[in-house]
């Protein structure tokens, strides 16, 4: 796949409401002539080869929303495959963007005294095994970047006090520089350990 990272187009996401918006907004900034190919790593030589439907899970205007967006496909003409252009908002193979996690995560952990976990998770319409699968896995990928350290900064981590700001610094794009795969996207080698 090919990845946009949403910081190094300078977008204004706080003026954007939705995932789909966001996404809208980077594609216009994409250039996919001077994008090497993820494959073979030759600059030059990517293609438009279509697009297809996204399911995607958003929240805004007090509620859950189902959505869909058009995934652009790229075809490399020199090693002969085809990619998806994916923006680092999406975490691959979800329907749901990073931006919907960490708002799930963090009404989790502001939730009133009392309410229950259960409770935070039918109103994001999220079953409970799925939000502490995605409590693990965040946790689990902000320790690679952060080292131990990572599991004590949970409760003050300054991208779930305010989900949108994780797009305004270069975390993701530095995360996938690092490691080789985007935050939040399911990795075998991520949660045994170390990539």
């Amino acid at each position: 796949m090919v990845r946009l990272f949403i910081y190094l187009f300078n977008l204004d996401v706080h003026k954007l409401l939705t995932a789909a918006e966001i996404y809208r907004a980077a594609k216009k900034h994409f250039n996919m002539h001077s994008k090497p190919c993820p494959g073979c790593k030759t600059k030059g030589h990517l293609s438009s080869h279509g697009e297809y439907g996204h399911h995607l899970v958003d929240y805004y205007g007090g509620g859950v929303r189902d959505g869909s967006v058009e995934i652009d496909r790229v075809y490399c003409k020199s090693c002969k495959d085809t990619y998806s252009v994916l923006p680092d908002l999406f975490v691959p193979n979800t329907s749901y963007s990073i931006l919907f996690i960490m708002l799930v995560l963090r009404a989790v952990m502001l939730r009133k005294k009392g309410e229950c976990v259960e409770t935070v998770c039918k109103r994001y319409r999220v079953a409970v095994s799925t939000y502490y699968r995605w409590k693990k896995r965040y946790r689990t990928y902000k320790s690679l970047c952060l080292g131990a350290l990572g599991k004590y900064l949970y409760e003050e981590d300054p991208h779930l006090k305010e989900p949108i700001n994780i797009f305004s610094t270069d975390f993701l794009y530095g995360f996938y520089q690092r490691f080789g795969f985007s935050f939040l996207e399911h990795s075998k080698a991520a949660e045994s350990g170390g990539p």
